[in-house]
């Protein structure tokens, strides 16, 4: 319809149905809803991925509260340094690797594994009742690219939000001449460290940040829950 000046009126619509009116405020309401709950989702799945506050700390070993006592002693300070990781992640995105630390003094290497505990499923698969085992169900090896292998470890553990975490100590381990090292995941049932791993993340690399690891205060007391 048309006024007298040859435009279309538009107040001669009918008005849109109510279902129509209330069907849309619906799916503007919920649409909105639901982007926050996204939001919220992805940001609470950020936190809760972290690792827990004592996977990030540096763990005191009779050799590491030794040495700090008898540093500070004589007025040195103790070095440790931070190697900064970015690519350290297994293929399947199931495990990788966190907080690296490195005692030059002691040659003593420590770093965080975390892995989803969907990974036991898959274990399941290839070893059938390992999911239920006591005990630990991984054995680490830490190895470097000229074949040196180190299996003896000790760790603390934890677990958060659907992950498990082990904290391992590896002492004895030189960088000389060394420009990547690598830690391998095997099933603790069936270890073999001629075998292939089921999981290998890098603990270092030649191209690794190294930062200088000052955020921590000296402990006269080893940690209590370390195991081997």
């Amino acid at each position: 319809m048309f006024d007298e000046f040859e435009s279309e009126d538009d107040q001669w619509r009918p008005a849109p149905p109510k279902w129509r009116t209330v069907g849309f405020k619906i799916f503007k309401i919920g649409f909105t809803v639901f982007a926050f709950f996204i939001i919220g989702l992805m940001c609470f799945r950020l936190m809760s991925s972290k690792p827990p506050k004592n996977m990030k700390e540096l763990i005191w070993d009779e050799s590491l509260v030794a040495l700090v006592a008898e540093n500070t002693e004589n007025g040195k300070a103790t070095e440790i340094k931070n190697i900064i990781s970015y690519d350290s992640f297994s293929e399947d995105g199931m495990f990788s690797v966190y907080t690296i630390l490195y005692v030059p003094e002691l040659e003593q290497l420590q770093f965080t594994v975390r892995y989803n505990n969907r990974a036991l499923n898959y274990l399941e698969q290839d070893y059938p009742g390992s999911k239920d085992r006591d005990g630990e169900h991984y054995r680490f090896l830490l190895r470097d690219d000229h074949g040196t292998k180190y299996t003896e470890y000790s760790y603390t553990q934890d677990e958060k939000m659907g992950y498990t975490y082990r904290r391992l100590i590896f002492s004895g381990v030189s960088f000389t001449d060394v420009s990547a090292m690598y830690v391998d995941v095997y099933y603790a049932g069936d270890f073999d460290a001629s075998e292939e791993a089921r999981h290998t993340m890098y603990v270092y690399r030649y191209d690794f940040a190294q930062n200088k690891y000052t955020s921590f205060t000296p402990q006269t007391e080893p940690t209590k829950d370390l195991r081997k």
